[in-house]
């Protein structure tokens, strides 16, 4: 016996699977191992695929060394959490700290989300294109699955998208997969679209009708800005502001938010799940937070700034203003948060939807020139279309 098959002996299916996931993310790994810096690291990768807003990090970094001095307390956290969200998300229902849980990420909340209301071999509906790494957030240790839905010529942030994820949802029951839940990204990566009021209640509706969750990451919240060139576009709404009333059962809507994006963060492994009527949900994950919590650092640093007022209203005007000028120096088309849904067919020598696939080439080719950018099959989307962060130094 070989030493792989030794290894491979000693690991259950479930940390089979894992393996061969880490293989696939090895290219992600060496590019996040070897990224350019203009003095340190001159001929590493220029990163414009990675959802990092690094514009604010000097900020960041001055006020967390000027007022860090301890540890802090999950509850003191979930109350300042609560206290934010009370101010900037404008919920109809005030929240409060008991509705406010901590974990380490946005992903393990998703996971952790699939974990408590789906078993292994059910689904969660998602729209195409979606954030890429969904369906491994939910099916790599919880074992769900995701549906991806397609829209074709329709708005996927419209109310038509409905008859979409009904179609979908149907034909899965055909198909023998039960559907637990619709996951909804808003404001929406990498589309960068804010879904209208009107559009989200007839979501909650929907759900309603096929008694399913919704849950709604909303982490790029407070990172939508003015757009002069789609001066009538929707702006942010937040789930937690609809009136639930009369649509939907409280105990479906799962609401998520993290520092990671707002507040350039992504180092603070923060996540939280905002759940106003579900209380069984809630403790379900209070007995397994052992396995998810941030560490007392992050948990001290994100209360500090959640805390002071002066310091977050300053600190998102910032960011919105320079997210502003960095989306005007990128491009003039329509776009939101710090994402932009680029067609690069043409230089891919894709000619149609589903054509012969070359993305990869024109992918080989940037990589070459050491600049990344994120292909749209990552994100359910179609061959030649690229997602690109513009959150970097102009230099970028």
């Amino acid at each position: 016996m070989d030493l792989q098959q030794r290894e491979e002996g000693r690991l259950s299916q479930r940390g089979e699977r894992s393996v061969e996931l880490g293989g696939a993310l090895k290219g992600f790994r060496d590019i996040l191992d070897n990224l350019c810096h203009p003095e340190l690291n001159p001929d590493g990768y220029v990163s414009l695929g990675i959802a990092e807003n690094l514009l604010m990090h000097d900020e960041m970094t001055e006020f967390a060394n000027s007022r860090a001095n301890g540890s802090a307390g999950s509850k003191r956290l979930r109350a300042a959490v609560a206290r934010f969200l009370n101010r900037n998300f404008h919920p109809h229902l005030s929240v409060e700290t008991s509705h406010v849980s901590v974990l380490s990420g946005i992903t393990k909340a998703n996971e952790m989300l699939a974990w408590l209301i789906a078993d292994p071999g059910d689904a969660f509906l998602l729209g195409r294109p979606y954030y890429g790494t969904f369906p491994m957030d939910y099916m790599a240790r919880a074992s769900v699955k995701t549906v991806g839905v397609d829209f074709g010529h329709t708005d996927p942030s419209s109310v038509d998208a409905l008859a979409h994820y009904e179609d979908a949802l149907l034909q899965a029951k055909i198909d023998g997969v039960v559907v637990k839940a619709l996951m909804l990204c808003s404001p929406h990566n990498p589309l960068g679209r804010c879904f209208a009021p009107e559009v989200l209640k007839a979501f909650l509706a929907f759900c309603q009708k096929h008694q399913i969750h919704i849950i709604s990451d909303e982490v790029y919240a407070l990172s939508v800005w003015h757009n002069r060139t789609a001066p009538d576009a929707p702006t942010f709404t937040s789930l937690l502001s609809i009136d639930l009333t009369g649509i939907i059962d409280p105990g479906l809507v799962h609401v998520l938010w993290g520092m990671s994006k707002d507040f350039g963060a992504n180092g603070l492994r923060l996540g939280f799940l905002v759940d106003q009527g579900n209380n069984l949900l809630e403790t379900s994950f209070s007995s397994l937070s052992l396995f998810s919590c941030p560490s007392s650092a992050s948990d001290h640093i994100a209360t500090i700034v959640l805390e002071d007022d002066q310091f977050t209203e300053s600190f998102i005007r910032t960011n919105k203003q320079r997210l502003s000028r960095n989306y005007e120096f990128v491009t003039e088309g329509q776009s939101g948060i710090f994402i932009l849904w680029a067609d690069l067919r043409k230089a891919s020598g894709v000619r149609g939807p589903r054509h012969v696939n070359n993305e990869s080439s024109l992918s080989t080719r940037l990589l070459s020139k050491k600049v990344y950018l994120a292909e749209g099959e990552l994100f359910g989307g179609e061959p030649g279309w690229f997602r690109i962060v513009f959150s970097q130094p102009k230099a970028y």
